[in-house]
């Protein structure tokens, strides 16, 4: 997923964009009576193209010429694409400015639009289209699964179309199958089933070379651990929803509970000795080089990785699974929000017969045809569909522009549960396996998805984060202990500006629920 975009930091005054949206209302208004009378004779002409202005970003460098897929799609759907993309190193300042002189294109893309308080403002004033009675009506759009667009909602209503990512394959556990064969060791199913393994991974020599050089898991530390490792305990992620209100996940008694095990499994060898400066970025070099047998990433990384870890250990076999279940009996996944980015349709310049024709466009180019041609051209001259049904973008194709990083970024494009679980070239055995762990996963949703940020939050989050992080780490690697943890959560819970957040965060989500 592309790196957020900054916030947008820009005053809109509501006073003028609702007279704009007023004035406009009444064109309207006036020129239904009009239009009325003359519905007999142009009845009898064809309708004219629709003209759709859209601006969204893109991650290359943008096409100059006129695109044949656009015609293609012009053509078909009766309308007069007119995009513009804007370097995403820009987007911000190009966005501010649009704002700013109140001429919004007919689409526009926003990554994270409800935070801004000039976009909360030109919403609440009814500059952006309510989406929500529409989607129905667009079979392909109606496919999006239930809680992408409840996620992308704001205040109970969908101001947008969010660009529909999978919600499920962001998370399972990476394990060398051929270090659980050479200890007799099983697939770890359970918590403590998953402790024995970390330890024999880091004391019983599974690569056979004689040295104590191995560990348990690679797990990132800095600049604070994943969600999942309490997650995973069944502390919900990020947020946890208990009678209709919301706490922090670490709130809950399982957030201790799985700082003991992971406490624990650090002792034994079980995570890797530099997990507190450990990042991310890392967690292929450590696997790659046979320093740990366990990580928790992507279902479709193991297949990657070992396209270069069998090139130094041809017998190694790393393989996704599902993950251990908590104590509890239960198996945890976040599940993550669905979209990147979303893209707002401007009320002022579209009345309701150009939002269908619009939502028409975004119908069709959400199908893996229409898709496909708005991204990557004309099948078979700019790409071409590879027997595993992956595409290949031609070098004529590249020379004009298109690509996922620059055509593919005006669409929302198609729903593919799957599309974590496979890459091109994977075997059929893998992607068949990747499958089942996709299956095989029931996650829980981020309840505060879409909520605006507190008053507290904005001024004193990054302080906290930083604290709750920095407790965290230091509990796993034995800095500090839990009674030390214990004693930070009393100070959250203490604090009237963490209550306040706290406060208004439950008010937005039960807004949102209505």
């Amino acid at each position: 997923m592309k790196p957020m975009v900054k916030k947008l930091a820009v005053l809109l005054t509501a006073t003028g964009l609702v007279a704009s949206l007023a004035a406009c209302g009444k064109a309207n208004e006036a020129g239904s009576a009009s239009s009325a009378a003359s519905s007999t004779a142009a009845s009898a002409k064809p309708a004219a193209p629709a003209d759709i202005s859209i601006t969204t970003l893109a991650f290359a460098a943008a096409p100059t010429g006129e695109l044949e897929a656009v015609k293609k799609l012009n053509e078909k759907l009766n309308v007069n694409l007119k995009l513009n993309w804007i370097p995403a190193a820009q987007i911000s300042e190009k966005l501010n400015a649009l704002l700013a002189s109140r001429d919004l294109p007919d689409v526009l893309f926003v990554e994270d639009f409800n935070l801004t308080p000039a976009f909360l403002n030109a919403i609440d004033q009814g500059a952006f289209w309510d989406l929500g009675p529409y989607i129905k009506n667009y079979p392909n759009l109606a496919k999006y699964p239930e809680n992408v667009y409840k996620n992308a909602s704001l205040k109970g209503k969908l101001y947008s179309l969010p660009r529909v990512r999978p919600l499920d394959g962001h998370e399972s556990m990476l394990i060398r199958k051929d270090w659980l064969d050479k200890l007799g060791l099983q697939q770890p199913k359970t918590m403590d089933e998953l402790a024995t393994v970390l330890e024999a991974f880091a004391q019983k020599d599974p690569d056979g070379n004689g040295k104590p050089d191995t560990y348990g898991a690679v797990i990132p530390g800095s600049p604070g651990p994943a969600s999942y490792l309490l997650s995973m305990f069944g502390t919900g992620t990020k947020w946890k929803e208990e009678n209709g209100s919301l706490i922090p996940y670490w709130y809950t008694p399982q957030a201790k509970d799985a700082l003991a095990f992971w406490n624990k499994s650090f002792k034994a060898g079980g995570i890797l000795p530099d997990f507190p400066v450990l990042k991310a970025a890392q967690i292929k070099d450590m696997l790659v080089q046979g320093k740990a047998g366990v990580a928790f990433a992507n279902v479709i990384d193991p297949y990657k990785y070992n396209l270069e870890l069998q090139k130094v250990t041809p017998q190694a076999n790393l393989i996704a699974v599902e993950l251990p279940k908590a104590p509890d009996g239960k198996a945890y996944y976040e599940q993550a929000s669905g979209y990147y980015g979303q893209f707002l349709i401007n009320k002022k310049s579209v009345d309701e017969a150009k939002l269908k024709k619009i939502l028409e466009v975004y119908d069709y180019t959400a199908s893996v045809e229409g898709y496909n041609l708005a991204t990557y051209g004309i099948q078979d001259v700019d790409y071409k569909v590879k027997p595993d049904g992956s595409v290949e973008q031609t070098e004529e194709g590249k020379k004009k522009g298109y690509s996922g990083d620059t055509t593919g970024q005006w669409v929302t494009g198609y729903f593919d549960k799957y599309s974590r679980a496979k890459i091109s070239g994977i075997p059929t055995d893998v992607y068949e396996a990747n499958k089942k762990v996709v299956d095989a996963i029931s996650s829980i949703t981020d309840p505060t998805y879409g909520l605006m940020k507190s008053a507290p939050f904005k001024e004193k989050g990054a302080d906290w984060d930083k604290k709750l992080n920095d407790m965290m780490v230091n509990v796993v690697f034995g800095k500090n202990t839990l009674e030390d943890w214990d004693k930070l959560v009393k100070q959250f819970k203490d604090d009237p500006s963490f209550q306040q957040h706290l406060k208004e965060t439950n008010e937005f989500y039960k807004e949102k629920s209505k």
